[in-house]
């Protein structure tokens, strides 16, 4: 066994690795998982074009380690590309704790005691161990994302400029900050997150050559702050428009290409000279930064693979001002940073005649400002939302304990009750993490004050810094810890950093016994990184989830041939991207996000190019009239608006007759193959077809004119559906998918047929109805791998999409209990729960009650009051929930209504009406609760509705005492069973 520090030190750095190798190996997911994760493995897999400002350097890395797979296993080895990178991280924070370490205690480790080497090793450990299984950073190390990647930068570049710090006096010690610049450069392509940590290099160069004095302090900082800027944006995002800008500068004699080779040499001699004239500072920052613009040359692969149109090419950036565009992220719009406009609780609204400095409520969104308004200010917004709600709370998440899954969860630490204590993700550390984390931090500070300071700046710049910079509405679509990985990784070095002070307690106080060093050692390893990984490992296994391209793969099946589906948004988007470009699924159908369907590039991939087996979508536009969408937002001609009233498409019978005897061949859109009438499902002769499709759209309200009448427009999305449903004539299926919101179907629903997870558009009214034979071979050709599994864990998201395919068989089974074939209906329910068991997936009370009543309704009755019981618990707590939410705003109203009653004529018109407005806001969200609540009781008449059924008179007004007691008289609620049945019928229907 190896004594010296160097063996031992490698031996522990690679026990770190190992082990969190092994743990994200165990839960590793086995294909692609949803969000941004499916579009980097389809992208990385074929080298295509993933939404801005894209991830180059990452997609040449999954293409490595995808292209010797197969594209079985492509999204397999792309995850355990994060699986690798993180490991590394990990192995890097034990050898950065023990370099911090050394840098107090002394380099030569060797002659150290041997209680200072346990709490060396240990502290390294312990820091390492707490943060590979922190959940953040878990999450994010087992799926095809670029945040573990480019953690795995920040660490490489705090290791080696400690590195640096170290060998600092060495001949060529500037070797180490060179290979900084070039990484800076490579993880441009990765994420630019990594370049924050740019401040934590600029203070340990700063503390390692000069004394600490405030002026040279200030000085070192502006010159690090200017480096930033020269680098993001100067560099990254000014560069390249300086060079499309180069022919007109040259009178279009010389293009972008020139510029950059004028540009790189021109570095390139500077390099030259000042070697040559021994100018090293010089040639060092020179040096430097054309190693930044070597690994930032990584970016050219957008510009070159958007050239040759692949399947996905997100923002089109095949020329100069697109390519910047998309650089700058322009798709998405820019948040004011320092000064802009914002909500005003005076006026209630936008205040853009009054720009403030530092804007935090800037949406322009109705529900965005109606939760601005309850906040007294930008920096009661920033302070209690941006900060508390959506940075600490996610902090104490991963080092002091987390009550659920659930969207909006808070933090608990294990010391109160909890609501979700059956939540897979409910992680209770008592905070010991966190007191371990700040006892590193004073200790750190007392030790070391310098390099301590570079840690919280390290801490801040990748978490508060981030707050500021995003400057994030409410309602976000998903939880964004995994933004701030890089402050917990900042945290968990004290949290070593705090074993290692342990240790010297001991020593101090128990005058270096061995043995007590190691047993208190092993007691923090016990209640720190086990502790943490054995509550967070359930809610981070994965390693059974199919969920993803399952979901794909069953709604690309829902449709006929050469199909043309529009999807909503990333969830029912990326993973079909994924199956079709990856696994070759389904590649004759073609999908339409209709939120890209809003912008010109994407109408005119659309519109323009064959995607596979796909045929480009009928929009009979020019590309010029394509770039003139946008004019109509102007609201300048009359044009511009949309008048609501019936819109009427004919269905040309003689046409589609025509066109499937094969008599057409100049339709511009078909498919190179034309499938016969049957196998396009039309599900009734062509002669039975309607005449017209005809239907009413409102359009969306924009306000109204002088004279008070209503204005409406449309999105481009809708004027894209609609150019596409006249010029497609009924010959290729339209598809809407089951997740799109109702506004976006256009109110198309009496032409909607359910065919499993998408909704048809047929040319004749339906109702909404659903051919029970088309809808259940569709079901019957889904793939729902592992959802039975009780070992699987899934999340909120997924177990919402679980209801969503309930509701599709509970559909089944309704259609046939209304052709009065109960047995075929039941076998639907009991298909349902064979495939989506409610005991592995948890059900929203919804779902689990319409099972119930359905089977009620087939006389079922012990499997109808299994799930009646199974349903109460999440109701009982939602609906208690929701009964203190309302309890609380009818306080804050009063409160507020009290106050202007005792101020008077004193308050100022100002003052009150900010009262006003915030008393509306609150009334709004009252008549919001109380609707919530009308609708939770509801489900509560179910259950008592089934007692009833089953002559449990006892148990059903047991139910309405229930409730009774709960709102405290508050909602009425039926007691007999005649009442009871009248309520349901009225809700529910028979």
């Amino acid at each position: 066994m190896p004594t010296d520090h160097k063996s031992i030190n490698k031996i522990f750095a690679a026990l770190a690795f190992l082990t969190a190798l092994v743990l994200y190996l165990l839960t590793l997911p086995p294909t692609a998982s949803f969000w941004d994760c499916s579009e980097r493995i389809a992208c990385s897999f074929g080298l295509q074009i993933p939404h801005p400002p894209g991830t180059p350097f990452y997609l040449l890395l999954g293409r490595i380690f995808s292209m010797f797979a197969g594209a079985g296993s492509a999204a397999y080895m792309i995850n355990l590309m994060s699986a690798l990178a993180s490991a590394t991280t990990i192995m890097l924070l034990y050898l950065i704790i023990v370099r911090f370490v050394r840098e107090f205690k002394g380099y030569d480790v060797d002659k150290y005691e041997s209680i200072d080497r346990i709490g060396l090793y240990g502290g390294g450990l312990i820091g390492a161990l707490t943060f590979a299984v922190t959940d953040s950073h878990w999450f994010t190390s087992i799926e095809a994302e670029t945040y573990a990647l480019s953690l795995t930068f920040t660490a490489l570049v705090v290791w080696l400029v400690l590195k640096w710090s170290e060998n600092h006096d060495n001949i060529r010690n500037e070797r180490w900050l060179l290979l900084i610049t070039f990484l800076f450069g490579l993880a441009f392509g990765v994420h630019l997150l990594s370049l924050l940590a740019i401040f934590f290099v600029g203070l340990i160069i700063y503390f390692r050559k000069y004394e600490f004095e405030p002026r040279s302090f200030v000085i070192a900082s502006g010159i690090t702050i200017a480096i930033f800027f020269l680098i993001y944006p100067l560099t990254i995002i000014q560069l390249p428009a300086l060079a499309g800008t180069f022919s007109n500068i040259t009178g279009g004699m010389l293009g972008p290409l020139a510029f950059l080779i004028f540009f790189v040499g021109l570095i390139s001699y500077g390099i030259y000279y000042t070697h040559k004239k021994n100018h090293r500072t010089a040639n060092i920052i020179l040096l430097g930064y054309l190693l930044i613009l070597i690994g930032y040359s990584s970016y050219s692969m957008i510009y070159i693979r958007s050239q040759v149109n692949p399947g996905i090419d997100q923002n089109s950036p095949d020329n100069v001002d697109a390519f910047i565009s998309y650089l700058k992220r322009e798709q998405y719009g820019q948040q004011p940073l320092f000064r802009g406009a914002s909500y005003s609780n005076e006026i209630g609204s936008i205040d853009r005649e009054n720009p403030k400095v530092f804007p935090r409520r800037h949406s322009p969104d109705q529900r965005h400002q109606e939760k601005y308004s309850q906040y007294s200010s930008d920096l009661d917004f920033f302070l209690s939302y941006q900060v508390n709600h959506m940075y600490l709370r996610y902090f104490a998440w991963n080092f002091i304990g987390r009550d659920s899954d659930i969207q909006d969860a808070a933090w608990i630490s294990g010391f109160s009750s909890s609501d979700y204590s059956d939540n897979p993700a409910n992680n209770t550390f008592f905070y010991l993490p966190f007191l371990l984390g700040l006892l590193g931090m004073l200790y750190h500070f007392r030790k070391d004050w310098k390099r301590a300071t570079g840690v919280l700046v390290l801490f801040l710049a990748t978490g508060l810094a981030i707050v500021a910079y995003l400057n994030q509405t409410p309602f976000q679509p998903r939880e964004r810890d995994y933004s701030y990985t890089g402050s917990f990784f900042a945290f968990s070095i004290w949290i070593g950093l705090g074993a290692t002070g342990l240790i010297e307690l001991v020593k101090h106080f128990a005058k270096g016994n061995k043995a007590l060093a190691y047993g208190s050692l092993a007691v923090t390893f016990l209640a720190v990184p086990v502790l943490v990984g054995s509550q967070t490992y359930s809610n981070n296994d994965r390693s059974l989830r199919y969920v993803a391209p399952d979901y794909a793969y069953n709604l690309l099946n829902s449709t006929a041939p050469y199909s043309i589906l529009f999807t909503n948004g990333d969830n029912d988007t990326f993973p079909l991207w994924y199956l079709q470009e990856v696994e070759g699924i389904r590649t004759d159908v073609r999908v339409v996000n209709l939120s890209l369907l809003n912008t010109e590039w994407y109408i005119k991939q659309m519109k323009n190019l064959w995607n596979h087996d796909s045929p480009p979508i009928p929009i009979d536009l020019t590309d010029s009239e394509v770039d003139r969408l946008n004019d109509k937002f102007e609201f300048r001609r009359p044009d511009d608006f949309h008048e609501p009233g019936d819109i009427t498409i004919p269905v040309d019978k003689d046409f589609l007759r025509r066109f499937y005897a094969g008599e057409i061949d100049d339709f511009a859109w078909a498919p190179e193959e034309i499938p016969d009438e049957e196998e396009m499902g039309f599900g009734v002769p062509i002669d039975d077809l309607d005449d017209e499709v005809t239907w009413h759209f409102e359009g969306t309200f924009l306000g109204r004119d002088r004279e008070g009448n209503e204005l409406h427009y449309t999105r481009i999305q809708d004027d894209m559906v609609l150019e596409i449903l006249k010029n497609n004539r009924w010959v290729r299926p339209v598809y809407f998918s089951t997740t799109v919101a109702r506004e976006a179907q256009m109110n198309l629903q009496d032409y909607f047929r359910l065919e499993g997870k998408a909704f048809r558009v047929m040319p004749y009214k339906t109702g909404n109805t659903l051919d029970p034979e088309i809808h259940a071979e569709r079901l019957h050709s889904f793939r729902l791998r592992e959802i039975n599994n009780e070992r699987a864990y899934f999340d909120q998201n997924i177990r919402r999409m679980m209801d969503n395919y309930r509701t599709i068989i509970n559909r089944q089974a309704r259609t046939y209990m209304d052709m009065g074939d109960n047995e075929s209906a039941e076998y639907w329910l009991q298909w349902g729960e064979e495939h989506i068991p409610f005991h592995t997936i948890e059900g929203d009370p919804t779902s689990i009650l319409n099972y119930a009543y359905r089977y009620a309704q087939l006389d079922n009755n012990e499997r109808a009051l299994e799930l009646a019981e199974m349903a109460k618990p999440d109701l009982d707590r939602t609906f208690s929930r929701n009964l203190r939410k309302l309890d609380r705003i009818e306080s804050d109203v009063d409160r507020l209504e009290d106050r202007m009653d005792r101020r008077g004529g004193s308050m100022s018109s100002s003052r009150r009406q900010e009262l006003q407005n915030r008393i509306s806001t609150l009334n709004r969200e009252r008549e919001q609760l109380v609707r919530e609540l009308s609708y939770e009781s509801s489900r509560y008449m179910i259950i008592q509705r089934l007692y009833f059924m089953n002559d449990m008179e006892q148990e059903a007004v047991a139910v309405a005492d229930h409730i009774a007691e709960l709102s405290q008289d508050r909602l009425p609620f039926p007691r007999s069973r005649d009442e009871n049945r009248q309520r349901v019928r009225r809700i529910f229907g028979d």
